[in-house]
């Protein structure tokens, strides 16, 4: 199955609109129909209530000018917290049903408002029942999926991203499946697991890297870096923290130190 709808959480927050465009090179690339999903928060004060209603407007029309541009099927929604009594994350979660692929943005620590968002990611990524795409607040990102760099350590994590991202590997130019400190039984898996790929169209070479010193986390981020990747796919591992799921150490470190695009399953 393809990519047929692409939902992205847009707001008010500086790095918005290469998120958008991020979305509408893959939306475009895959042939898929794009939504906008804008979900309003309050602020207790009018004039800032204004100034709120103010940039909504501008978010629309910024959508609705590069949906134009990029010659793609799209729908803009609006929601408002009020309306529907629920979170930013749980709006995101539940128009996340009828989507392929949610795109939201990486959490900028440096910004002092984030209207709710901080923990979206991760919100999502555990309670969406969806694969996640999470653009860096830094950087601009025209294209995405050409030089896909997959993190595997056999498992369900592992195995949900690498299904979620067929689609996007079918038409990527290079695809490598790169494992940390593998066993003997994991180097033969990674050959099996390349020819299962191959059965879907897709050719994936298999790597291996053995590491002592540097975090896993470290590891994937310099191995991106290093090949010219503009896609990492990765499982994301959570545990429960007092009866709550919470993001292992890895997806924390990816999320905090992402440099492209990352998607992310649980």
């Amino acid at each position: 199955m393809g990519l047929k709808n692409i939902l992205v959480h847009l707001d008010t927050q500086p790095h918005t609109e290469q998120r958008l465009e991020c979305a509408l090179a893959l939306a475009k690339k895959s042939g898929a129909r794009i939504i906008g999903l804008s979900v309003i928060t309050h602020s207790l004060l009018d004039p800032a209530e204004q100034d709120a209603i103010r940039a909504e407007i501008q978010l629309q029309e910024l959508f609705e000018r590069k949906v134009e541009q990029a010659e793609v099927d799209a729908e803009w929604q609006r929601v408002d917290v009020r309306v529907m009594q629920r979170s930013v994350a749980e709006v995101v979660n539940h128009y996340a049903c009828f989507a392929d692929l949610i795109v939201v943005g990486q959490p900028d620590s440096r910004s002092k408002n984030t209207n709710g968002t901080a923990d979206l990611p991760a919100r999502v990524i555990l309670g969406s029942g969806r694969p996640v795409l999470i653009v860096p607040y830094a950087g601009v990102f025209s294209s995405v999926g050409e030089k896909v760099l997959v993190a595997w350590h056999a498992g369900r994590e592992s195995s949900r991203a690498l299904n979620d991202a067929l689609p996007i590997l079918k038409r990527a130019d290079q695809v490598h499946i790169f494992e940390v400190n593998p066993t003997e039984q994991a180097r033969e898996d990674l050959e099996r697991l390349c020819v299962h790929l191959a059965d879907h169209a897709v050719t994936a070479r298999a790597e291996t890297s053995v590491v002592t010193e540097l975090a896993i986390g470290d590891v994937l981020l310099n191995r991106v870096a290093d090949g010219g990747s503009d896609l990492l796919v990765m499982g994301a591992y959570a545990y429960t923290h007092f009866g709550t799921y919470v993001l292992g150490d890895i997806a924390k470190h990816i999320m905090r130190h992402m440099t492209v695009p990352v998607i992310m399953s649980h």
